[in-house]
């Protein structure tokens, strides 16, 4: 397999050199050619990506993230994987930021400078692993500790330490000279902002992907909510589901009254298909990453046989956990074979009473925990999967920026080929009419496209928010029966956006107004969703107004709570204007958090919405745009160049929600009366007519079905702001496909002014040789005359 990986590599590095070879002679052999501005733009920006591709081929990398769902064991997995203990392992959620381990043999820190940062950043070295562990667990800490306060862009951590899998070559079957890194990063519970979500999606689309889940989990009454949580990790991280293992950690949790563990396998592979849409069965392995952990890194990172560097301090200490951690497994691969548990009992007693583990016991150790814990299945897993995705992974993400590169400057060379084949000023008068008229009809004819899509847009639209009166199973029988199709993941994006606003903000809020939860309940339960600061603030407040309805002696209405003070009670008085205010703010941090979960949402959604307005691009920019230009009769092709140039300088893009989006009414009145005739609503009393001041606020009900409300007005609302947002990034894209216009036809022009400056040149020299030629044929004329004076025979 190392034979096959590095025949595509060299095979790929050959053709990258011998293409940069035959441009450089290229460009050596015409460099009037490349003088050109448009030539020597696109050249330019070629070499750049050349360059960047070598650089890349010449150092590539294998890059494995973990991503998993809570309590998964991430980063003890992470740490058996290197063979070393480096990602902070904790009881609770530890990880936060990204944590990037690359293959080096010299230590090396680096906690990248982010904007207001709360912990030390910088760039360190020499350090033991030790000092690199707990560095980045003081980082997280701190990290995890000052976002209770605020929001931050979480840690990007690099630590370069040698890691197993590249010290150890067969483990993943990589030739020598090609990079290992490993990324952990943080469960979806440390990621609820719209930002550092787009951090981590960055990492997780380039990599090859571990999934982590957790065993207790996976029982019937956990399933559901375990499947769930993972298809929103890979949906919301845009992992790509054909480069992924699963991992089911913590297999020693199962006892003897769980089903068979291959039944509960099989049945997990089937319904992870089912939930990710995968065309066909996963690979889940079962697992147990502490026992590989404590055995892996009581051996090292270095190579089985190759003598170990861990010293007997460290041995000793994890081995001692080892026996105490993972007794049940041992116990169970032992309890048939007396010769293997009484090793094991002599090897224990020996760590217990401090005496030294040589390489030769600690070797057989580690093939046993390779054995029983599942590392050495996954590594063959791995072995295949690096087979397999190499070219996709390492390859393919080396050249992508090349590959536009060389289109652009490619299709300006086939258009200067083709016209300095052009023979007349006939023909070039004609390409030139032909380039002018492209240019001036395309643009238009590509914003009379976008003004149609706008307007069929806009149609779908009003269709869609009709749509929603209607219950689910209309909506998509309707799609299917309709031109909506395309729509179809954006509509069901958007109701997942309305149901995961309620479920996971209104409903836990308004369950603990209820039902009187404690604050600390709430917090924990929205630290779930949205950033502790924003969790924490919502709580607090929740705090005072829940105990002040509850003891606030409040008369209850259709919808509404009252409460009356005597307006010459000062005291009562200051308090019930407390109350107003805090009502005030539970709405206001409650539409905070709406609108922060609904941009995190969007974020982990925006794929879908991209993909229509790419499919638009794609129709209306390249194919009906380039079926315009067929129209007109010319040889110079100049559809591809203008295409090539577009989608070279056409901008990611992104969906994002306006501030203040969702308008959540207050309907809160406060106003001063008597009871003396009943108007203020209590029971008239004439005989009363002393003056109180009165709140009314809405019941309990009436606040979530107001807050509901509103998540279902800005529901209907996102449509016009999807709308809006699409042309926005229509306009845009016409703008930059105006640009591309506008360059290649300057370009078309200039090069057919050459052409026609060449062919006027060549006349003139046809002209000059004419003209010399009758002038030489006069004197040959002369000459003859003179010559008939004195006779042919009279030679000088």
């Amino acid at each position: 397999m190392k034979l096959n990986i590095d025949a595509k590599l060299n095979n790929a590095r050959t053709l990258l050199n011998e293409l940069g070879n035959s441009i450089a002679n290229l460009v050596n052999s015409s460099p009037d050619v490349f003088a050109d501005p448009g030539i020597k733009s696109a050249l330019d920006g070629f070499l750049d990506a050349f360059e960047e591709a070598v650089e890349r081929l010449e150092n590539p990398s294998f890059r494995i993230a973990t991503i998993g769902t809570t309590s998964s064991g991430k980063s003890t997995i992470v740490n058996a994987l290197i063979g070393r203990k480096i990602a902070p392992i904790d009881a609770e959620e530890m990880s936060g930021g990204v944590l990037t381990l690359k293959h080096s043999q010299d230590s090396k820190l680096i906690i990248e400078k982010t904007q207001n940062a709360a912990w030390e950043t910088g760039e360190w070295t020499g350090l033991t692993d030790d000092d690199l562990y707990q560095r980045i667990r003081s980082v997280m800490n701190s990290y995890h500790e000052a976002r209770q306060k605020r929001e931050y862009v979480a840690p990007q951590i690099t630590a370069y330490v040698p890691l197993l899998p590249a010290c150890d070559s067969n483990l993943l079957g990589l030739p020598p000279g090609i990079g290992v890194e490993l990324i952990d990063l943080p469960g979806l519970k440390s990621v609820q902002d719209r930002t550092n979500l787009a951090t981590i999606q960055q990492q997780v689309n380039k990599t090859f992907s571990l999934v982590a889940l957790d065993y207790t989990q996976v029982d019937d009454s956990h399933r559901k909510r375990l499947l769930e949580e993972l298809k929103k990790v890979v949906e919301y991280l845009q992992g790509r589901t054909d480069s992924m293992i699963f991992i089911l950690n913590r297999v020693d949790r199962r006892t003897e009254n769980d089903l068979p563990l291959k039944v509960r396998i099989n049945k997990l592979r089937a319904e992870i298909k089912e939930v990710l849409s995968l065309p066909e069965l996963p690979d889940v392995l079962p697992f147990n990453a502490l026992l590989l952990y404590y055995a892996q890194c009581a051996w090292g990172a270095g190579a089985l046989n190759e003598p170990s560097t861990v010293d007997q301090k460290t041995r000793l200490e994890l081995l001692k956990y080892m026996f105490k951690n993972c007794a049940n497994t041992l116990g169970e691969h032992t309890e048939n074979n007396w010769d293997l548990e009484d090793w094991f009992r002599d090897i224990k007693r020996q760590v217990s009473r401090g005496i030294s583990i040589n390489d030769e016991t600690m070797l057989k150790i580690l093939i046993y925990a390779l054995e029983w814990s599942g590392g050495k299945e996954l590594w063959q897993l791995f072995k295949e999967r690096v087979e397999k995705s190499f070219t996709e992974l390492v390859i393919f993400p080396a050249v992508i920026s090349l590959h536009k590169q060389y289109n652009d400057l490619s299709e300006k060379l086939n258009t200067l080929i083709i016209t300095r084949k052009l023979e007349s000023k006939e023909e070039i008068e004609q390409e030139k009419a032909n380039v002018q008229k492209i240019s001036q009809n395309l643009q238009s004819y590509t914003k009379k496209a976008i003004n149609e899509f706008s307007n069929e847009i806009s149609t779908l639209i009003k269709e869609l928010q009709n749509l929603q009166k209607n219950n689910k199973v209309n909506t998509y029988k309707y799609i299917r029966d309709t031109n909506l199709q395309k729509f179809q993941k954006i509509i069901e994006s958007v109701n997942e956006i309305e149901k995961d606003l309620i479920s996971s903000l209104i409903f836990p809020i308004i369950d603990a107004l209820k039902n009187n939860h404690g604050s600390y309940d709430l917090q924990d339960k929205l630290n779930e969703v949205i950033n502790p600061q924003l969790a924490r603030h919502i709580a607090e407040v929740y705090d005072k107004l829940s105990r002040e309805l509850l003891t606030g002696g409040f008369d209850k209405q259709p919808g509404y709570l009252i409460k009356k003070v005597r307006l010459d009670n000062k005291k009562d008085v200051q308090e019930l204007d407390h109350i107003e205010r805090r009502v005030r703010l539970i709405y206001a941090t409650v539409r905070n958090a709406i609108e922060a979960r609904s941009q995190f949402l969007m974020q982990s959604k925006g794929q879908y919405f991209i993909s229509v307005l790419d499919n638009f691009i794609e129709t209306s920019f390249k194919h009906q745009s380039l079926t315009f230009v067929n129209t007109v009769l010319s040889v110079m092709n100049l559809d591809e160049a203008i295409i090539n140039n577009f989608i070279k300088k056409l901008p990611p893009t992104s969906p994002n929600l306006p501030d203040e989006f969702f308008n959540i009414p207050l309907n809160v009145q406060i106003y001063e009366g008597t009871d003396k005739d009943g108007s203020c609503g209590s029971k008239a009393d004439k005989y009363n007519d002393k003056k109180y001041k009165y709140l009314k606020i809405p019941d309990i009900d009436a606040m979530g079905k107001q807050w509901s409300d509103g998540i279902a007005k800005a529901k209907n609302n996102l449509w016009d702001i999807f709308h809006d947002w699409m042309i926005k990034q229509l306009n845009s894209a016409s703008n930059v496909f105006s640009e591309s216009v506008n360059e290649i036809s300057d370009f078309a022009e200039r090069i057919l002014n050459e052409q026609f400056s060449i062919i006027q040149e060549e006349i003139e020299k046809q002209e000059r040789w004419r003209k010399f030629e009758i002038e030489k044929d006069s004197i040959a004329e002369i000459f003859k005359n003179l010559q008939s004076i004195y006779g042919e025979n009279n030679h000088v």
